[in-house]
């Protein structure tokens, strides 16, 4: 069981990945017990134009706030401690989870400061400095982490295709990944919506800015997929890492590389209806499947040839 966890998990990156959210929120809970008498009681976690709108005891802001910054800082930095995600995509979590950890915190203290001396948390606003300076730090400190953070090197996909071309080129040549994506303009505008906009909105409320940018965000990822091909099995993901259709060759009744519309689907990303199932990240080249349960499953295949190989696969394995 252990060799089966070291093989699965960087340790050294699963000690920081933990460790570090949870070492940030409980820094965060014992500073804001300082303020605790220098607060309105109830304190605001909600706001509007007008001051606070929504309210919760002092000790639930604390402790949900920490729980909140623990929780999502390691459950992102914690997908960086996974050997079997790619180097670049173990990079990214772990930058985004540090980010992600920094920022609520920095949302969470902004909103306390906010409230210092007040006696109604309805007249109450976030402090706009502490704000401002803590979402700098944290972009600063997420782009550092970023190209500091350098996974140790492992027994790589690479590694596994090449040792698969040596030892079963037939195999090899029907093994294979690839990614496809949405065209860049349409993450150019993502970006704007996500960073710009969502900044703009720091002055109205916090937790609508970290919503607009957490909603960008999982727009960008509907709009990048990776599929894994195999004799054995195709496999799905979204953003290149939540899976979300998987399926044998050998159940295919019949395969075929068309150019579709998304529209025609109900718009990118992932969509089904009744037995009819499509991931698609743009209009385009992709792969339509029909298989013997009765479900009919598109999905994008990146170029015309990419698709092409994939429905060859696909009929081989069915021995059509």
């Amino acid at each position: 069981m252990s060799d089966v966890s070291e093989k699965r998990w960087d340790r050294k990156a699963l000690r920081f990945a933990v460790g570090y959210p949870v070492l940030l929120a409980i820094g965060f809970g014992l500073a804001s017990l300082t303020f605790r008498g220098r607060v309105p009681e109830p304190v605001a976690w909600l706001w509007d134009a007008d001051g606070g709108r929504a309210f919760v005891p002092f000790i639930g802001y604390l402790v949900g706030g920490a729980v909140l910054v623990a929780v999502v800082g390691a459950a992102l930095c914690l997908q960086a401690a996974l050997l079997s995600r790619p180097p670049i995509s173990r990079r990214i979590f772990m930058a985004g989870g540090v980010g992600m950890s920094m920022f609520l915190t920095t949302v969470l203290a902004s909103g306390l400061i906010g409230q210092d001396g007040i006696r109604d948390a309805r007249d109450s606003h976030p402090d706009p400095i502490v704000l401002a300076m803590g979402s700098g730090a944290t972009v600063a400190f997420a782009v550092v982490m970023l190209f500091a953070f350098k996974p140790d090197e492992q027994w790589s996909p690479r590694d596994q295709e090449a040792l698969l071309e040596v030892l079963e080129p037939d195999r090899a040549a029907s093994t294979f990944s690839y990614w496809a994506h949405a065209r860049s303009s349409v993450f150019v505008m993502l970006g704007i919506i996500g960073i710009s906009v969502s900044l703009l909105l720091l002055v109205v409320s916090p937790w609508i800015s970290l919503a607009l940018t957490l909603a960008a965000l999982l727009a960008a990822g509907s709009l990048v997929v990776r599929v894994a091909v195999s004799p054995e099995t195709v496999s799905v993901f979204l953003a290149g890492v939540v899976p979300v259709l998987r399926f044998s060759p050998g159940r295919v009744l019949r395969a075929g590389a068309e150019t579709v519309a998304a529209r025609r689907f109900g718009g990118w990303g992932y969509r089904r209806k009744g037995p009819v199932v499509s991931i698609l990240a743009a209009s385009g080249e992709a792969v339509e499947v029909v298989l013997d349960d009765g479900r009919r499953l598109t999905f994008s295949g990146r170029d015309g040839d990419t698709a092409r190989r994939v429905v060859d696969v696909l009929r081989a394995a069915a021995g059509a």
